[in-house]
């Protein structure tokens, strides 16, 4: 059985406000990698290995925007890789591209950002398999790229905020209200910042809390009530679109591998 190795490294500072968390994984047998749905944009930054998805050799630097469906990715064996998780508001100032231009799709990183500066930085991995300092190299990285403007209005991070911490159970009409923005300002901005709609992202939130009951050993009821649906078809329902069968089939077939850590 393969060995998947994990480090996890949670930024400080100003970089806080935009990146969550960055990951290192790496594994030393080939693997196949459930990815569900996120929140929130990623960039992948392969070190070792090979990556695929639909047969498609995957380039060595990719950055994804938020996704409708469950996807499968086959990973090569003596594979690394360095995970950037973003904030769900926080990839326009780093990418300087609206977020929404990026929903449901995934790119080489250097159709956004300039060839040269991620070639100095996969260098700059390459020269050391100190993963604390890898870390600390994608930080500056990062931190190099960020460029606030134009600022995201406060009200979409309240808005957010709602979302996150409620795992996406109030309603668009009481958030934009307690935002004191109408429904149509609040997409608008929403759409630009996160990449997707309030009602989308909530969905996310609710996909993410309902895995995270699944693990902790809920029945399928109770599960649907504590993440806030009417009934469990309505969960059923909803998790079948995104992942096309149901909740039991999916965890007994390919359990998530990239539930984010925030939400664990």
């Amino acid at each position: 059985m393969s060995e998947v190795r994990q480090y996890v490294h949670r930024p400080t500072g100003p970089l806080r406000r935009h990146v969550r968390e960055i990951l290192w994984i790496s594994s030393d047998q080939p693997r196949t990698q459930t990815l569900l749905p996120e929140t929130t944009l990623t960039l992948a930054f392969r070190q070792s290995g090979s990556a695929s998805w639909r047969d498609e050799t995957l380039p060595y630097s990719i950055v994804s925007g938020l996704q409708q469906k469950t996807r499968t990715v086959e990973h090569g064996a003596d594979s690394s890789f360095v995970i950037v998780r973003f904030t769900e508001i926080g990839a326009p100032a780093i990418l300087h591209e609206s977020a929404d231009r990026l929903y449901n799709h995934t790119a080489p990183l250097d159709s956004l950002l300039p060839r040269s500066d991620i070639d100095r930085m996969q260098n700059s991995l390459a020269e050391t398999h100190d993963i604390r300092r890898q870390m600390l190299q994608i930080e500056r990285f990062l931190l190099d790229r960020i460029h606030p403007h134009p600022r995201i209005p406060r009200q979409i991070e309240a808005a957010v905020e709602i979302i996150r911490r409620s795992s996406g159970r109030f309603s668009i009409g009481s958030i934009a209200s307690y935002v004191a923005m109408s429904q149509s300002a609040l997409e608008r901005h929403f759409r630009a910042a996160v990449g997707t709609t309030p009602k989308q992202l909530s969905r996310l939130a609710r996909l993410q809390h309902v895995c995270r009951l699944w693990h902790s050993g809920k029945s399928l009821t109770e599960i649907a009530f504590a993440a806030g649906y009417t009934d469990q078809p309505h969960l059923v329902r909803d998790f079948q679109l995104f992942t096309g069968t149901s909740p039991e089939k999916f965890f007994r077939r390919s359990p998530p591998q990239n539930l984010p850590t925030f939400y664990k």
